[in-house]
């Protein structure tokens, strides 16, 4: 196997050309699907591959560590990765993977070896966000082979944090507090143990940060930054005073996010501190070769910190030791018939008539159930689906649909309909939910049907409780009940809520009034939140019939006793998709009632296509937000909101 693997410093040319190799392996054959998924690691963290030699098992060790081996007079602990991961087989792990992390060596158990993989990090996908963002996720990036196969990155930071499970507390016990909450820090990590880590420092020294899953999110966040900058007639230095970033991200890597960042004039006296697994001292060279200001190992704390320090304030406390040198200046689906499914845009026309068409599916059970056509891009049989480990239950894994990376949940699992039929079902609706893709495996897919979205009843006022994971219900002709999904609840029940980040508060906020209308309990809360961090004054509605009735109330009231509904009504924020009324027929009663003249009315939906942009401008909308992206929600309440005050003043 020497010939597999070469010199890591002689593979060093790749990096800050943005790519990256894989050594790419098995697990044996996993008992419960029958197939043999493929898992990757970079080549830059191995040393060598061999046969397993004799290992000494070891007490009171994680189940999956296995014991030790002696290689060349160093015990280097040994893990067994099918077990950690979790695929049941009966395969013998007879090869070793011996990897370097963090001046560490350790060995990985597997089945076989395959081969060595060159790709771009632009073509390594990181797992969709709902995935990444769940803390059992063990999958940093996927990328696809030209037979189809995927391919999962392991997060190796993960995978020994979780085995050897070291008491770290005391290695953020003796960091010095700079408590400057005037400093922010920018950060870029793939690894989610890794970010925790560099969060946990950052958080002892007293400093505000933000974070980002990889070096692309990194870029997009500097340049969102700098632009905002712009605006101000401020310097980026004001924003952010320090660049924190890994080397090996999928879609950009760290050597070509600092390039870009020395390339650019706005981020002039910004220094870049690159922050590596990678320890060789080529990896070091090449850092300095693209401008970054300091390369320290992970994961030492105390390292890190001082090194924060000096690029924060200039000096470290006179009670540390010795400063680390620093570097000088200088990185396929088949679709189901047109006659099923039409392309979305086409389907706009209905759009603002106050229908909608609903896709009626079952899951096993005599319900029927039924999704919004708007959110479906396309149904297919069930595809091969490849296993990610440690996923909330319901999650079966990832497809890879034209390039495009997404997770496939069982709904009757995540549901949980203990009465419906074991399998996977014979059919996938992909649907689309905030700019992202997700497929749903169900039992089989009905029909289409038309109805108008006043027979389209919230579950309130139908019975005295809700389904969690209902939004709306509504009656066919022969008398069965259609129960329609809150796709919302669905996924924030599964992955977990998205944080909201800092958001600055709006000056004059508490004079301000915004009124919103939302039928997903998720997004009515995370609506509530965004304003909150904003400081204005809010109310809300459940549809549109119900926000209209409401809205006509306040015009009223305003009238009888002379005053104007501008006094108590600065924005109106809708969804698009609503039971008893839709957003595009609210926004058209709203836009034609002379009492609501110059009162912004802002769309915020899930359903993200140009046409459905367009539906909403060809309505009135001022502004349409894809839902949820807390960051362009409130830049657009911020301006219409400024914007509005600005008239009426």
């Amino acid at each position: 196997m020497s010939e597999l693997l070469k010199n890591v410093d002689a593979r060093t040319r790749l990096a800050g050309t943005n790519k990256l190799e894989i050594l790419l392996f098995s697990l044996g054959t996993d008992a419960r699907t029958g197939r043999c998924e493929t898992f990757g690691i970079n080549v830059f963290k191995v040393r060598e591959v061999m046969n397993t030699p004799t290992i000494t098992a070891t007490p009171e060790m994680s189940a999956a560590v296995k014991g030790m081996v002696s290689l060349r007079g160093a015990l280097v602990p040994v893990v067994d990765l099918g077990d950690y991961v979790g695929v049941p087989t009966d395969s013998q792990r007879k090869i070793m993977i011996v990897t370097e992390y963090n001046h560490h060596t350790q060995g990985f158990l597997v089945e076989a070896v395959d081969t060595i993989l060159r790709v771009d990090w632009g073509q390594m996908r990181v797992p969709p966000e709902m995935l990444s963002n769940n803390l059992g996720g063990l999958v940093t990036a996927v990328t696809e082979l030209e037979d189809g196969r995927l391919v999962m990155l392991l997060d190796v930071e993960r995978i020994l944090a979780e085995t050897v499970k070291p008491d770290d507390s005391m290695l953020f016990a003796n960091i010095p507090p700079l408590d400057r909450q005037d400093l922010m820090v920018l950060y870029a990590d793939d690894s989610s143990v890794a970010r925790g880590q560099i969060q946990r420092t950052l958080d002892a020294l007293g400093v505000r940060s933000v974070g980002a899953v990889n070096g692309r999110a990194a870029w997009d966040e500097l340049r969102r930054i700098a632009d905002h900058a712009e605006r101000s007639g401020r310097p980026v230095r004001d924003f952010v005073q320090v660049i924190l970033t890994d080397v090996e991200m999928p879609e950009m890597d760290g050597y070509l996010l600092t390039r870009s960042v020395k390339g650019d004039p706005r981020f002039n006296g910004i220094p870049v501190l690159m922050h590596s697994s990678l320890s060789s001292d080529s990896n070091k060279q090449l850092g300095q070769s693209v401008g970054v200001d300091e390369y320290i190992p992970k994961f030492e704390p105390q390292r890190l910190s001082e090194a924060l320090i000096r690029l924060l304030v200039g000096k470290l406390p006179e009670t540390h030791g010795s400063a680390v040198p620093a570097m000088s200046s200088g990185a396929v689906v088949s679709t189901a018939p047109p006659s099923l499914l039409d392309s979305v845009d086409a389907r706009t026309r209905l759009a603002g008539s106050n229908r909608m068409e609903i896709l009626l599916f079952s899951l096993g059970t005599h319900e029927l159930f039924g999704i919004n056509v708007f959110k479906v891009r396309e149904v297919s049989e069930t595809p091969d689906i490849t296993r990610t480990p440690n996923m909330p239950e319901g999650v079966e894994g990832l497809i890879s649909l034209r390039g495009d990376v997404i997770p496939v949940l069982s709904l009757a699992t995540i549901m949980k309909l203990n009465d419906a039929p074991p399998g996977r079902g014979s059919a996938m609706m992909v649907a689309e939910y905030s700019k992202r893709n997700l497929g749903f495996l169900v039992h089989e897919v009905d029909r289409i049907i038309r109805v108008d979205w006043e027979k389209v009843r919230a579950p309130e006022t139908l019975a005295g409780g809700t389904n969690t994971y209902i939004s709306a219900v509504t009656e066919l002709g022969d008398g069965r009940l259609v129960s329609i999904l809150d796709v919302e609840q669905i996924l924030a029940n599964t992955f977990g809520e998205a944080e909201i980040g800092q958001i600055e508060q709006m000056t004059g906020g508490e004079t301000m009034n915004v009124f919103f209308v939302d039928d997903s309990v998720v997004a009515r809360r995370k609506i509530a939140e965004v304003l909150d961090k904003l400081a204005v004054n809010h109310k809300f509605a459940q549809n549109g019939m119900e926000a209209w009735t409401r809205l006509s109330g306040m015009a009223a009231r305003a009238q009888q006793t002379g005053n104007s509904v501008h006094d108590e009504l600065d924005l109106i924020l809708v969804d698009a998709e609503m039971p008893e009324m839709d957003g595009y027929v609210l926004t058209r009663n709203i836009k034609s009632d002379k009492r609501f003249d110059g009162i912004p009315v802002v769309m915020h939906s899930s359903l993200s296509s140009q046409a459905n942009h367009a539906m909403g401008r060809s309505v009135g909308v001022d502004a349409y937000v894809a839902k949820f992206d807390a960051d362009a929600l409130s830049q657009t309440l911020r301006a219409q909101l400024s914007r509005h005050a600005t008239t009426q003043n």
